[in-house]
């Protein structure tokens, strides 16, 4: 027998079609207990360890199909939805407009919460591949991101790759940035932002990420794909 060739990370024996994961349960999907969504279970759980883990253990949201997130943006949750099903979101493209940063942010850290850390991996490396020293972003964004950065973006022993380059970024526009009344504010209200500023200013940015691999590949087996020589043993035989 012919050895399968690997195409990048996965084969495509490994890899499911897209079509096989909508053959899946609906789950009922409750954010900030305003919008419902009904995702299909295979895709979720895929995707999310926290969906994974509520879903498929001996918890009251595996046996009723359904979860809340009271705590999540119906909005922000949307992208992820997007993400699930369809490859033309905000993570398929180059960042438009400064105002999106602030949005990857948002989805970064939507996403450790969710535990996907394949969706992080997009948001972060969509965030950093466009972001320079002249890359132009609002005082009122910057602040935006710093405040994401200070009480939304766990502190951990090693640095979190988002948290190093919002802080280097800042850094870096620190004399525009001292100007601001909403900066002064945000150094009052963020005690911690001041020590982290001063370690960024004047420093190299921090290394960017390599392109996830499901960028670089198919996420899904192609639909076209089907097996001939199955088709070719259950055609009818000529007599």
């Amino acid at each position: 027998m012919a050895k399968l060739e690997l195409k990048g990370p996965l084969s495509k024996a490994e890899k499911p079609k897209f079509s096989h994961f909508l053959t899946s349960p609906l789950v009922t999907v409750t954010v900030a207990r305003s919008r419902t969504f009904y995702l299909h279970f295979d895709l979720l759980v895929a995707e999310s360890d926290m969906f994974s883990n509520s879903l498929t253990g001996g918890f009251k949201e595996a046996e009723e199909k359904a979860i809340e997130l009271e705590d999540e943006d119906p909005e922000i949750f949307g992208f992820f939805v997007e993400y699930l099903y369809r490859n033309q979101s905000i993570l398929s493209r180059d960042v438009a407009h400064y105002s999106e940063y602030v949005t990857l942010a948002r989805l970064y850290v939507m996403g450790e919460r969710l535990m996907a850390p394949k969706f992080q991996a997009y948001t972060l490396w969509r965030f950093v591949q466009p972001l320079d020293t002249r890359t132009t972003i609002s005082d009122e964004s910057i602040c935006e991101l710093l405040r994401i950065a200070c009480e939304e973006i766990m502190e951990r022993v090693g640095e979190d790759p988002l948290r190093s380059h919002i802080f280097w970024y800042a850094g870096n526009q620190i004399a525009k940035l001292q100007k601001s009344g909403m900066f002064r504010q945000l150094l009052c209200d963020a005690p911690d932002l001041g020590r982290h500023m001063c370690l960024w200013v004047g420093q190299s940015q921090p290394k960017k990420p390599d392109m996830p691999n499901e960028l670089r590949y198919q996420k899904f087996a192609p639909e076209s794909d089907y097996p001939l020589q199955q088709y070719s043993e259950t055609a009818p035989k000529d007599e």
